[in-house]
C-alpha cells in the first residue's frame, strides 16, 4: 500500500504538470499556426501586425512558463526525497513544536520564492519591457519585494501555530480550519483596499469631475452604493488597462487604473457597468460561497490524506507541519484536475455582467469597443485553443464576448 500510494502521489503531481505543458504547448502551436486567423469581429481594430506581435508575446510567456513549471516540477521532487524529511529532522529538538512549524514553512516559502524570483525578474524586465508594458523601475520593484515579504511573515507568523495547534490537538480538524480560512477570506476582504493595496499604490479621488458625474449617475442607476470612487497609479508599474469594484461595506470602492483614463467615457462606463453586473448579480457572495465550499473540500481530502501519511510513515515523516506538507502538496495537485469546472461557473458569471453592462447602458457597442481595445493593447491572445479555454480561462475569450454583445444588440457581425 506503501509504495502503491508513493506512485499515486508521483503520478498526480507529475502528471498534473505535464498536462499544463502539454496545454501551453499545444495552445502555443494553435495560436501562431499559419492558419490561425485575425477572428472577423476584431479585424476592425486589430491589424495583421498586431496579431503577430501577440503571437510573439504569447510565445514568449510560454516559453518563460514552460521553463518555470520544469523547475517547480523538479524542487518538488527535491522537496519530497529530500528537503521535507532533512528540514524535519534538523529541526528536531530546536525549541518548542510551534517554533519548528513556523521555521519549516519560512525556509519552505524562502527556498520557493528565492527559486520564483529570476523568473518574476525576467517576466517583467524582459518580456514585459520588450513589449512596451513594464514602467516599472528596479527600485519600485525591489520595494514591491520587501513589503510583500514583511506582509507573508505578518500574515504567516499568527495562522501557522494556530493551524498546527489545530492538527496537533484533533484528529479531524477539517472543518475547524475551514472555518478559521473562510474567516481569513472575508477579513481579507475587508483589509485589502483598505490597508494592503495603498502600500503597493496610490489612490487619489479621481479628478476628471465629468466623469466621475456620469460614474455616480450609473451608480445610482444600478442601486450599488460605493463610497469612493479612487484613480490608481497603475502606470508606475504597467501600461495595461483595467477597472474594478472591490470591498464590502464601508470598504467598498470604485478603481480605475489611470491607464484606462485614454479611453472615452462611454467605454469607460461600459467596463464599470460590467463590474457592477458582477454586484447586482450576487456573483461576489456566490463567489465567495464557492471558494468557502471548495476551501472545505480541498481541507476534508488533505484531511484524510494527512491521516493515511501519519499512520502509515509511508514518507518516513511524522511531524504535522511536514506531514501536512506533503497531504497538501498532493490535494492541490488533484484540485487543479477540478479548474475547468470552477472556470466554466466563472466564465458563465463574466457573460451576466456584460449582460448587465449592455442592459445598464442600453447598447453593448461602448463595451464592444473597450474589450477590443483591451485586446489590441494588452496583446491578448484572440485565437485560443478550445480545450485550453475550457481548462484555463475564467473569462470567455474576446471573441465568445464580442460575439454574445453583437448579438444582444442585434449588431451585424462586421457592425
Amino acid at each position: 500500500m506503501m509504495n502503491s500510494f508513493v506512485a499515486l502521489f508521483l503520478a498526480v503531481i507529475i502528471l498534473k504538470v505535464l498536462w499544463d505543458i502539454m496545454l501551453d504547448l499545444l495552445n502555443m502551436r494553435y495560436s501562431t499556426s499559419p492558419n490561425a486567423k485575425i477572428p472577423d469581429v476584431l479585424k476592425d481594430k486589430i491589424s495583421e501586425e498586431d496579431f503577430e506581435k501577440a503571437k510573439m508575446y504569447l510565445k514568449d510567456r510560454v516559453t518563460l512558463g514552460v521553463v518555470k513549471k520544469i523547475t517547480s516540477l523538479i524542487l518538488t521532487l527535491v522537496y519530497v526525497f529530500f528537503l521535507f524529511p532533512f528540514l524535519e529532522k534538523a529541526l528536531e529538538g530546536k525549541g518548542a513544536f510551534i517554533l519548528q512549524s513556523l521555521l519549516f514553512f519560512g525556509i519552505y516559502a524562502l527556498i520557493d520564492y528565492l527559486v520564483e524570483l529570476p523568473f518574476k525578474v525576467y517576466s517583467i524586465f524582459v518580456i514585459e519591457q520588450k513589449y512596451g508594458f513594464n514602467t516599472t523601475t528596479p527600485k519600485l520593484f525591489v520595494k514591491d519585494q520587501i513589503i510583500g515579504i514583511i506582509l507573508g511573515v505578518i500574515i504567516g507568523v499568527p495562522i501557522v501555530p494556530i493551524m498546527m495547534w489545530l492538527l496537533n490537538k484533533f484528529t479531524v480538524w477539517w472543518w475547524q480550519l475551514s472555518i478559521l480560512s473562510s474567516a481569513f477570506l472575508l477579513f481579507f476582504m475587508i483589509i485589502q483596499p483598505l490597508v494592503i493595496a495603498p502600500l503597493f499604490y496610490k489612490f487619489s479621488e479621481l479628478d476628471d469631475e465629468e466623469l466621475k458625474s456620469k460614474l455616480r449617475a450609473l451608480l445610482d442607476k444600478s442601486g450599488v452604493k460605493v463610497p469612493n470612487i479612487y484613480k490608481m497609479d497603475a502606470s508606475k508599474r504597467t501600461k495595461k488597462q483595467n477597472a474594478y469594484l472591490t470591498g464590502i461595506g464601508k470598504s467598498r470602492r470604485l478603481v480605475l487604473f489611470d491607464t484606462i483614463l485614454s479611453y472615452n467615457h462611454d467605454e469607460v462606463l461600459s467596463v464599470v457597468g460590467h463590474e457592477l453586473g458582477h454586484h447586482v448579480r450576487k456573483h461576489i457572495p456566490k463567489l465567495l460561497l464557492i471558494n468557502i465550499v471548495f476551501i472545505s473540500f480541498v481541507l476534508y481530502i488533505t484531511n484524510a490524506v494527512y491521516r493515511m501519511i501519519l499512520e502509515t510513515k509511508v514518507f518516513g515523516v511524522s511531524q504535522p507541519y511536514t506531514v501536512f506538507a506533503y497531504s497538501f502538496l498532493f490535494v492541490s495537485s488533484l484540485m487543479f484536475f477540478l479548474e475547468p469546472i470552477l472556470n466554466y461557473l466563472s466564465r458563465k458569471m463574466e457573460y451576466e455582467a456584460d449582460e448587465y453592462s449592455t442592459k445598464l447602458l442600453g447598447t453593448p457597442e461602448p463595451l464592444i469597443s473597450s474589450l477590443k481595445r483591451l485586446v489590441k493593447e494588452n496583446l491578448s491572445n484572440p485565437n485560443p485553443m478550445p480545450l485550453y479555454k475550457v481548462w484555463h480561462y475564467n473569462h470567455p475569450a474576446p471573441e465568445e464576448r464580442i460575439k454574445r454583445l453583437m448579438e444582444m444588440g442585434g449588431i451585424g457581425k462586421n457592425g
